[in-house]
């Protein structure tokens, strides 16, 4: 019983020792840059995106396969019940003119097995399955990095809408601890007669509506890191945390440098998956107009036939009778009602369609590049004033706090200025994740890996 005790007391022991690394384990800390890249490599929709490109590269193979010898191995065992009846001219046989005779021909046991082998020698359609199973490849290949474009964005805002949130929760709860610091002061002032009650109640209010504030901020950041998880393909119960703050990120913002590369249309991965798609359409036309053209195939058949009054047939010493053959097969559809005719002018609709697309698409990309271009500069100089007008709301706000505390302006200008640099601070914010985010969409665009 004692060493019974004994080995609980060290397997808890043991379990104390390493449960703080274990709860290590469970945390990951990611820049937003490190996000992106573990994203790549455990994103559910990125995943199914590899997965279409082993798809697509087995379905190239399986194209090429149709178009090498096809090899084929038969076996057959037969018993006729009743053997067949044939009837035969009785005259033949001595019997009156017009009568019939009935005969069975056969045996009642039959086996036969060969092998037979084919080879197509030419086929339009399969010429041209061939050349579209290989630009499949290549369209699933430029899906599955349009994906990594889209993932990396998607990352990118759910990380600034953190850090942004976070921000401003800092913010608000620093605002909150002076702001609770003013309120025991003039708490104390009211006790003394030197303030009217009025003005403790308006701080309480204001410290109420910050108590709420930072309460629904808590909640967002929350929300926030369950959907990055999600995008990044961790479980919600593994913690998850950004050591980065907004700050960092500034720091990262290099307007010029964006504003100066040249945006080339043929290398936007969008513009490709539509020129790749064009592509597939006008193949299709193709592979519809050589559908009017004849297929050569060659085959070879060789098999061994048995026939047995009894069932012996692994019997070594009875006969096979062996059958040989070689051959050229030419298929040639010469009328299908119109459907062929039909298929072919939809095909050709089809490319019309796939071609004003990618013109309308040439158009629209420039379009969103001149758009996330401005939107860069706009932002830029929103941030930049919103700046200067959060630093100017502080300083009103404090030097407004130093006058109220020496009874020259009422508690009304206090909170009032209080509110006025809050409301700053969250235009400042808001101004940066701006910048961010439109800096994220003009990288996308300009991204042509």
């Amino acid at each position: 019983m004692l060493k019974k005790c004994r080995r609980q007391r060290w397997k808890i022991g043991i379990i104390i020792v390493f449960a703080p690394l274990l709860s290590a384990q469970e945390k990951m800390e990611f820049s937003i840059q490190d996000a992106q890249n573990y994203a790549i490599e455990h994103n559910y929709d990125i995943k199914n995106a590899r997965l279409s490109i082993k798809v697509a590269d087995k379905q190239r193979w399986e194209v090429t396969a149709a178009g090498l010898p096809q090899i084929e191995a038969t076996a057959q065992y037969m018993k006729y019940i009743d053997l067949p009846t044939q009837l035969i001219p009785g005259e033949a046989f001595g019997a009156p003119a017009g009568t019939l005779l009935e005969a069975n021909f056969g045996l009642p046991h039959n086996a036969n097995y060969g092998i037979s082998v084919s080879q197509l020698i030419f086929s339009g359609s399969y010429l041209v399955g061939l050349r579209a199973s290989t630009i499949y490849q290549q369209l699933s290949k430029l899906s599955a990095h349009s994906t990594e474009q889209n993932v990396r964005e998607t990352i990118a805002q759910t990380c600034y809408l953190i850090l942004t949130a976070e921000e401003n929760r800092r913010v608000l709860q620093q605002s909150y601890e002076n702001l609770q610091k003013t309120h025991t002061e003039i708490s104390a002032m009211f006790k003394e007669g030197f303030v009217e009650e009025t003005d403790v109640k308006q701080l309480r209010i204001s410290l109420s509506g910050l108590e709420n504030s930072i309460f629904t901020l808590d909640r967002q950041v929350e929300i926030s890191y369950q959907l990055l998880k999600m995008q990044l393909g961790v479980d919600f119960q593994t913690e998850v945390a950004l050591n980065e703050n907004l700050t960092d990120q500034l720091k990262k913002i290099n307007i010029e440098s964006r504003l100066d590369r040249e945006f080339v249309l043929a290398e936007n991965v969008s513009f490709r998956l539509l020129k790749t798609q064009e592509k597939l359409a006008d193949l299709n036309v193709k592979n519809e107009m050589v559908s009017f053209l004849p297929s050569f195939a060659a085959f070879a058949q060789t098999s061994q036939n048995a026939m047995r009054l009894e069932f012996n047939i692994f019997d070594g010493a009875e006969k096979w009778y062996p059958t040989t053959l070689v051959g050229v097969e030419m298929t040639w559809p010469i009328f299908s009602g119109g459907a062929k005719v039909f298929r072919m002018q939809k095909a050709k609709a089809e490319l019309q369609q796939a071609e004003l697309s990618r013109k309308q698409a040439e158009q629209g990309l420039q379009l969103s590049y001149n758009q996330a271009r401005l939107g860069l500069q706009s932002a830029h100089k929103k941030f930049s004033n919103t700046q200067e007008s959060r630093n100017l709301a502080k300083d009103i706000y404090e030097i407004n706090l130093i006058k109220y505390k020496e009874g020259i302006v009422s508690s009304l200008d206090l909170i009032q200025s209080h509110n006025q640099y809050l409301q700053s601070e969250s235009e400042y914010l808001n101004a940066v994740s701006e910048v961010l985010n439109a800096q994220n969409t003009l990288d996308k665009l300009l991204d042509s890996e």
